[in-house]
């Protein structure tokens, strides 16, 4: 049975993908003056923002954070939405004893309310954010401090996530990953990266930390 789980935020337990991608294209219009492609989508997403928009253009990054910020900030109560059966399965896996945490690449106010906003802050004794680290996922770094403040093991933790940042950041941690069904990236370069477990529903996770067949 695995004894900590650390969780992606943005995709994997909230569903704020529509809200990201109309952000990052509203941003690039304004800047820009053009949509972005889905490669070009692809290859930042899941990125920690700054990083994002340095690579959109390393002379307006700082303009576009400010604009990217105020726009998800106006649209966030309408647009980001609850992934179906994830509080029951975070009700479950804190039932069966373990200790969690959220390692995400986003600042910690936006995760507070996330949490707040579908009832979920309960359910976690820590946060790693992009602001308590020096190196964002893929470098292990989150993984190591979330387990450092749970006094956790790698050998027992599990990281689940919806990117190839989050699959290589366990991995590179000597974590277990999962990588959740319900990802917007392109799969097949996902299972590439052999995640030690593919979820297809948020049961099944509560199946594998039991260590349950699936």
């Amino acid at each position: 049975m695995f004894k900590y789980i650390l969780f992606d935020f943005d995709g994997t337990l909230i569903d704020t993908n529509e809200l990201i991608i109309l952000a990052l294209h509203e941003t690039s219009l304004k800047f820009l003056d053009k949509t972005l492609s889905s490669d070009e989508l692809n290859s930042i997403l899941g990125k920690h923002l700054e990083q994002q928009m340095k690579c959109l253009s390393e002379l307006h990054y700082k303009e576009m954070i400010l604009f990217y910020k105020d726009f998800y900030s106006k649209n966030k109560d309408t647009m980001i939405k609850e992934f179906p059966s994830i509080n029951q399965m975070l009700k479950s896996i804190k039932e069966l004893g373990c200790k969690t945490a959220i390692v995400s690449a986003k600042g910690r106010g936006g995760i507070e309310h996330g949490l707040k906003l579908f009832g979920m802050e309960d359910y976690f004794d820590i946060i790693i954010s992009a602001y308590d680290i020096e190196n964002n996922k893929p470098h292990p770094e989150p993984a190591i401090k979330a387990l450092s403040a749970l006094n956790g093991s790698a050998d027992a933790a599990l990281l689940i996530g919806d990117s190839p940042y989050d699959i290589l950041c366990g991995k590179n941690a000597g974590v277990k990953t999962a990588l959740v069904d319900w990802t917007i990236f392109p799969k097949d370069n996902l299972m590439s990266l052999k995640p030690d477990y593919y979820i297809k529903t948020p049961d099944e996770l509560v199946k594998i930390v039991k260590g349950s067949k699936v």
